[in-house]
């Protein structure tokens, strides 16, 4: 009865240990440990959790008490290596050592081919260039990658081998705003690794330009794309591709809310006429029916389940927020005729959403207490502190007086429901994804 029970013990510790070490990922350490002596681990070695060799009887010697327990995996971090670089376009001896003080927006070198070298290896280079454009890097034995092909003005190569040089060539006119070379291993949290937009997306959040999405939407990105991980889309109806530097801010606070998936981005123009006068703003985006085309391919290309748009006045009066909304809301009408923008049909099919809501609508109202909601996924911080965040990366619009708000007459907390496909909310849940399948 005795051996019967110690052999059941036995058999529990190792399943409970085998879990233990399967959870802990593919790759993991494992330590013998003997159940009859309390000492330091006597062997450590490295096996795989696809291993077929590792099995029941390999975890655990139940004869001999010998039990293995996991050991945290170490995850080694990449490390950045300094760059010198030399404008092969002056005359004369030109170079300057690319480190943390020297890299803002201003640095911005234009040539058609850039040569940079380092004192010590590296295997991968992020690099920022002013526009979507195609680029390639050559390396010291005459590999030449292909870059740009994304459309991503933010962008990792990976190099396939150590280098301590290599030449980049650009297209005529683009200008390298940055580059950072680094080693094998996890890079740095600011480093943005972005995946391509949505395949189709849960939600679409629809601003009219960068900082939009957090002075009217407040933590609507920190929460559903940060905190919860939802297939999170944003669109944005305006461009601003006239101000290089706010088309790197748009990424980086993007990125700091836990938006993952590349924006995609108008064609139209944001320039001050687009503000005040209506047919001038439709005029400058060439007209009603080329905006309400974008907008219909839109939808259709994500299918969202919801959407999150401007108020209907355009907040503060914003004709180019008012135009943004105002397509929008026509579109919805017309996603699921085939017959309507054929293009878009035959391309990505037709669709219906679910839901849609927007920034202080009167009916239907939903509050959405940001500031009442803590996300692990950032320590703790709220999702209005993250909003807030966010457009502090817009460095450029700090100037002007609007900020992030839960209160007052633009208050980030107020939408309402606008189109409902599922039925109207239930009051005091106030979550967009209420009764949608």
């Amino acid at each position: 009865m005795k051996k019967r029970i110690l052999r059941a013990a036995s058999m529990t510790l190792a399943l409970s240990l085998l879990v233990g070490i399967w959870c802990s990922g593919n790759r993991f350490s494992v330590i013998k440990v003997s159940a009859a002596e309390e000492t330091a681990p006597e062997e450590t070695e490295e096996v795989s959790a696809e291993d077929e060799s590792v099995g029941f009887a390999d975890s655990v010697d139940i004869a001999s008490q010998v039990h293995y327990v996991a050991k945290p995996r170490v995850v080694r971090q990449a490390q950045q290596v300094s760059l010198r670089l030399t404008d092969q376009s002056r005359k004369g001896d030109f170079s300057v050592v690319l480190d943390d003080k020297d890299r803002s927006f201003a640095v911005a070198w234009s040539s058609v081919k850039l040569s940079f070298a380092a004192d010590s290896p590296f295997t991968r280079l992020y690099i920022k260039v002013e526009r979507a454009c195609e680029w390639t890097v050559t390396l010291p034995d005459g590999t030449e990658i292909e870059c740009g092909k994304t459309g991503f003005i933010h962008e990792v190569t990976e190099l396939g081998q150590a280098v301590t040089s290599f030449d980049m060539n650009l297209p005529k006119g683009v200008r390298l705003c940055d580059v950072y070379a680094f080693t094998d291993g996890q890079f740095p949290s600011w480093v943005q690794l972005w995946e391509p937009p949505c395949e189709k997306a849960d939600l679409l959040v629809m601003p009219t330009h960068a900082d939009d999405e957090y002075l009217w939407f407040g933590g609507t990105l920190p929460y559903y794309a940060g905190e919860l991980g939802y297939q999170v889309q944003v669109v944005y109806l305006t461009n601003h591709y006239n101000n290089t530097q706010r088309c790197h801010e748009q990424l980086n606070s993007l990125w700091t809310v836990g938006v993952r998936h590349y924006p995609v981005i108008g064609d139209f123009v944001d320039v001050l006429e687009t503000r005040d006068d209506m047919s001038a703003a439709y005029r400058i985006f060439g007209g009603r029916d080329k905006v309400l085309a974008f907008q219909v391919e839109v939808l259709r290309r994500f299918s969202p389940k919801v959407i999150v748009a401007h108020a209907v006045d355009g907040e503060y009066g914003h004709c180019a927020h008012r135009i943004n909304v105002a397509t929008m809301r026509k579109a919805l009408t017309m996603t699921n005729d085939a017959t309507a923008y054929p293009e878009s049909a035959e391309k990505y099919g037709t669709c219906e959403v679910q839901k849609c809501y927007m920034h202080l609508w009167k009916k239907n109202k939903v509050t959405v207490s940001w500031g009442d909601m803590p996300l692990k996924r950032f320590d703790d911080a709220t999702a209005l502190d993250m909003a807030k965040k966010g457009f502090e990366c817009n460095i450029s619009q700090l100037d002007y007086v609007l900020r992030v708000h839960d209160y007052g007459p633009y208050d980030c907390r107020q939408f309402g429901l606008v189109y409902t496909t599922v039925g109207n909310d239930t009051e005091g849940v106030n979550d967009f994804f209420e009764n949608v399948v």
